[in-house]
C-alpha cells in the first residue's frame, strides 16, 4: 500500500457518534403530547413531565410552591408528593416509592414514568429501543409478542424477550443493507448479524429477566439496535459500516463493526488481502496518522490517548469506501466515547498493481 499513501494526504477526521438517545415520545390513549419540557433519562430512569401527563389523564394538578409539593386530583383519589422526596401518596398512604425522586427541571415537575401507572391505576409501556412511552387510562395496553429468529435472514436480526407478564424486557434489532445482484454478499451479512445478536441475546437474556424480576418499577429494558450501511460495492468488493448502540444494565454502550466482502464468492477479506504492505508497515502508518490527530486536537482525547494508541494497534479496524480506505479505532480507545470513533482515510490508486489482490 506504499503506492497508495505515499505522496497522497490522509483525510484526518473525528466523526461524532449518533448514538445519543432520540427524543422520547409520549402517548396517551392514543393521541400524542407535546412538551415544553420533553421526557428524560436520568440514572437510567425515564422520568416525565407530571403536569402534562396528569392532565391528559383528567387529573387536576396544583402546585404549592411554599412546600414545594404536588398534589393531584383524579376522581375520589388525591395524589401528592413533594419535590426531592421519594415518596408517593396517595389518599395519605404511600402507595409507591420512587428510584429517582421528583424533581424539577426548567419549572417542570419531573417523576419515574412508573408512578404514573400507580397512581392513577394507567397501564405504562415503555419502548427502549423507539423511545416511545404508551399510556392507557383504562390500565389496558398491547403487549410485544415476544421471538427468537432462529436462523440468518437477508436484512438483519430481530429478536425479544418477555417476561412472564408480557413485559419486553430485552431488544435486539440489526438492520443490514442488501446489495443488489449479490446472494453470496448478502448471506454472508445475514449470518454476521445473526451471530451479532445472538451472542447478545444468549448472554445478556437471563440477566434481564432477574433484573426486572428484582425491580420490575425501575426496570430499562435492554437492548442491541442498530445498522449496517453499505460504503462500498463496486470493483469486486463490498463493505460494510455497523453502528450499533446496546444497553445491558449501567450505561449505554456504542460501537462500530465493519466487514469487507470478496463479491465473487461472499468470502469475508482480511486486511492483508487487500494491501501490499507488511503489519509494520501498516502499524507505522497507524501510529503516524492517529497520534497526528491526538496532536492536532489534545483536548478531544485522553491525557494519556499517546500511550494507549501504542497499545491498541491491534484493535485498528477498517472498511473500503468508493474513495479509499478507512482505517478507524472504536469509541473510548482514545477518547471518551462521546467523543466518538477516531479515524483517518487513505486515497486509493486503482490503477497500481497489488493494491487489491485476492487470494485465490
Amino acid at each position: 500500500m506504499k503506492k497508495v499513501f505515499l505522496g497522497l494526504l490522509a483525510a484526518l477526521m473525528l466523526t461524532v457518534p449518533a448514538f445519543a438517545h432520540p427524543l422520547i415520545t409520549v402517548y396517551v390513549d392514543g393521541e400524542q403530547l407535546s412538551f415544553d419540557q420533553p421526557p428524560i433519562i436520568q440514572d437510567d430512569r425515564t422520568l416525565v413531565p407530571m403536569r402534562k401527563i396528569f392532565e391528559a389523564l383528567d387529573a387536576q394538578v396544583i402546585w404549592d410552591e411554599a412546600d414545594q409539593t404536588v398534589m393531584a386530583m383524579h376522581n375520589e383519589d388525591i395524589i401528592m408528593l413533594q419535590i426531592g422526596e421519594a415518596g408517593l401518596y396517595k389518599n395519605g398512604e404511600l402507595v409507591y416509592t420512587m428510584s429517582v425522586p421528583a424533581q424539577i427541571i426548567n419549572d417542570r415537575t419531573l417523576v419515574p414514568l412508573r408512578a404514573v401507572a400507580e397512581s392513577l391505576g394507567a397501564s405504562v409501556a415503555w419502548d427502549g429501543v423507539k423511545y416511545v412511552i404508551d399510556i392507557h387510562s383504562d390500565g389496558t395496553s398491547k403487549k410485544p409478542t415476544g421471538s427468537e429468529q432462529q436462523a440468518p435472514q437477508v436484512g438483519g436480526y430481530t429478536s425479544s424477550v418477555l417476561a412472564a407478564d408480557g413485559t419486553e424486557v430485552l431488544h435486539v434489532e440489526l438492520k443490514c443493507d442488501e446489495v443488489a445482484g449479490q446472494a453470496a454478499v448478502n448471506t454472508a451479512m445475514a449470518q454476521a448479524t445473526f451471530n451479532e445478536g445472538k451472542a447478545f441475546l444468549q448472554t445478556y437474556k437471563a440477566q434481564a429477566l432477574q433484573a426486572y424480576a428484582h425491580d420490575p418499577n425501575g426496570f430499562q429494558p435492554y437492548y442491541c439496535v442498530g445498522a449496517y450501511n453499505v460504503t462500498r460495492s463496486t470493483n469486486g468488493y463490498a463493505s460494510f459500516l455497523g453502528t450499533v448502540s446496546s444497553y445491558a444494565g449501567g450505561t449505554e454502550q456504542a460501537q462500530y463493526t465493519s466487514h469487507t466482502y470478496a463479491m465473487s464468492s461472499g468470502r469475508e477479506c482480511a486486511l492483508s488481502e487487500l494491501v501490499s504492505d507488511s503489519q509494520a508497515d501498516l502499524q507505522a502508518l497507524w501510529k503516524a496518522s492517529f497520534t497526528a490527530l491526538i496532536e492536532a486536537d489534545e483536548d478531544a482525547f485522553y491525557s494519556d490517548a499517546e500511550s494507549r494508541l501504542a497499545r491498541s494497534l491491534n484493535q485498528v479496524q477498517f472498511y473500503l469506501t468508493d474513495s479509499g480506505i478507512v482505517f478507524y479505532l472504536s469509541p473510548g480507545i482514545l477518547a471518551t466515547a462521546a467523543t466518538g470513533v477516531v479515524s483517518f482515510e487513505i486515497a486509493y490508486q486503482i490503477q497500481e498493481e497489488g493494491i487489491f489482490k485476492e487470494k485465490a
